[in-house]
């Protein structure tokens, strides 16, 4: 059995077969769907298109609006979410103390469900007494407005603060099991030479991080660039005027259009932007064949 080389196919037969079904065959189809004009979802008999649909989508001062927000969220996602889970693990892992309580509670937002951190933010930022607006009136701050839609830059910050947050727990998780692999021989030997706790993290525990914080890079990434739940819960319309749309909420307002091919160039276009951005990350931080 163990000789054979048709065993180990067998094995892995199940999972080309899964990715076959659900993932290459309906992007094939969507890619070919944006290249067709649709009168409706159910049009028997589209147009063809060609690059058309995509062209339009370049044109399209939302889609423009959309892409602009959603590099914004990843620059702020790479910057703030890993940086600050990246922080809390190095903080956590050096207290022996309810570390299993930071823990669990670094980790409770993955927990819950976006659409209720969504409906629980939009409460927190409301103007007539909303949570936020209660603490500021306690440091006598009056007056202010967080999801302020005429200055759409400030709306943009408010509105990005609940995904940055959810998933810090998440990538906390993940560099705090890094961490753990860390041989402690290695750090003693550095106590002896007398390194410094700031001299072990950046010369010591970040280097041999670099395959982590690898993977959380890309996964931060391809998760800010599909985003939807969270604003779309906050703020459907994209308002005002779609300039506040996200590629993930935008695109799901395109799919419920007649054209589907627009739609369907929209997916592909996603995708080419996450495979792009991931492909700068890796190139950036290659990884460490000697961990």
């Amino acid at each position: 059995m163990y000789k054979s080389k048709v065993i180990p196919y067998l094995f892995i037969l199940p999972m080309f077969l899964f990715l076959g079904l659900f993932l290459i065959y309906p992007f094939t189809v969507n890619i070919y769907n944006s290249l067709f004009k649709f009168q409706h979802s159910l049009d028997p008999n589209p147009v063809f298109y060609g690059l058309k649909n995509y062209v339009e989508l370049f044109k399209d001062p939302t889609f423009k609006a959309s892409f602009v927000n959603t590099i914004s969220l990843v620059l702020l996602v790479i910057v703030f979410q890993t940086g600050i889970a990246l922080i809390l693990s190095l903080l956590v892992h050096r207290i022996k103390v309810f570390q299993t309580f930071y823990k669990v509670s670094f980790f409770m937002p993955i927990i819950i469900s976006a659409t209720a951190l969504g409906l629980m933010f939009n409460m927190f930022y409301r103007k007539d007494g909303g949570m936020f607006v209660q603490l500021l009136e306690l440091v006598n701050i009056e007056g202010f407005v967080f999801l302020d839609y005429e200055k759409t830059s400030k709306a943009f910050i408010f509105l990005s603060l609940p995904v940055i947050w959810q998933y810090i727990g998440f990538y906390f998780v993940i560099f705090l099991t890094g961490l753990s692999t860390i041989s402690d021989e290695l750090l003693e030997a550095a106590d002896i030479d007398g390194a410094s706790s700031l001299t072990k993290v950046f010369r010591i525990q970040i280097p041999l991080l670099r395959n982590i914080t690898r993977i959380v890079l890309v996964l931060a990434i391809t998760g800010s660039l599909k985003v939807f739940d969270l604003p779309y819960i906050m703020n459907p319309t994209g308002r005002p005027n779609g300039t506040l749309h996200f590629l993930g909420t935008y695109m799901y307002q395109k799919s419920n259009a007649a054209n589907i091919g627009s739609a369907a160039a929209f997916a592909v276009m996603l995708v080419v932007i996450g495979f792009l951005m991931s492909s700068i990350s890796n190139l950036v931080f290659r990884p460490n064949q000697d961990l």
